[in-house]
């Protein structure tokens, strides 16, 4: 994810994140982002009206079948 583009961005729902990376879902409160061809995933919870983003982890793969980082929700 460019740091960039989540400082600068105006989302009001899970629609206006995926224009941005239509690779991401939603996992109670947690966005799900699927990076570098589904290689990597990135997890964040999201407060989209306060415009905060916390990184949770960041996994490969492999990581995240493991459903470890299911401990956020």
């Amino acid at each position: 994810m460019q740091l960039e583009t989540a400082k600068d961005a105006e989302w009001n729902s899970l629609e206006d994140v995926r224009r941005a990376f239509p690779k991401t879902d939603m996992v109670g409160p947690l966005a799900i982002f699927d990076i570098k061809g589904n290689s990597y995933r990135l997890i964040v919870r999201m407060i989209i009206w306060v415009r905060k983003i916390y990184i949770k982890e960041f996994l490969t793969h492999a990581e995240y079948d493991k459903e470890k980082w299911k401990k956020w929700l």
